[in-house]
C-alpha cells in the first residue's frame, strides 16, 4: 500500500498518458470533421475517428516502455491498448469497406471473428513459451 506522499509520483507519469491521449483524440476528431466536411459525408466523421483513435492506441501500446507499465496495474499489459486500438480501427475500416465495396454483413463478421482469433493466438504465444 502506498502512502499519499508516494501517490503524486505515480499519478504524474500516468497523467502524461491521459493528457497526451486527450490531445491526440481532439486533433483526431478535428481531422475527422474536416474529412467528413470535405467528402460531404458526415458518417465518415465516425469512421475516420475510429480509425485514427484506434491507430493511436496501437502506437501507444507499441511504444510503451516496461517502466511505464508499472505505473498502474491496468497499464502492465500494452497488448490491451494494441487489441482495443486495433479493434476500433478494424471497425472503422470495415464500416468504410461495407459502404464502398458493398461487403455483406457475413464477410464483415468473419473478418471481425478472424481478428479476435488471431489476436487471441498472439496473446497465448508468450504463455506457451513459458511452459
Amino acid at each position: 500500500m502506498e502512502t499519499p506522499a508516494q501517490a503524486p509520483n505515480r499519478t504524474t507519469r500516468y497523467t502524461g498518458y491521459e493528457s497526451m491521449s486527450i490531445a491526440v483524440l481532439v486533433i483526431a476528431f478535428a481531422i475527422a470533421v474536416l474529412v467528413g466536411w470535405l467528402a460531404n459525408d458526415w458518417t465518415m466523421l465516425f469512421q475516420i475517428f475510429l480509425i485514427e483513435a484506434g491507430m493511436y492506441y496501437v502506437v501507444l501500446g507499441l511504444l510503451m516502455h516496461p517502466g511505464d507499465q508499472m505505473v498502474k496495474p491496468y497499464l502492465r499489459n500494452a497488448m490491451y491498448f494494441m487489441f482495443w486500438g486495433g479493434t476500433l480501427a478494424l471497425i472503422g475500416v470495415e464500416w468504410i469497406a461495407a459502404g464502398t465495396l458493398g461487403l455483406s454483413a457475413v464477410v464483415l463478421f468473419v473478418i471481425f471473428v478472424l481478428w479476435i482469433g488471431v489476436f487471441a493466438l498472439i496473446l497465448s504465444l508468450p504463455k506457451m513459451k513459458r511452459q
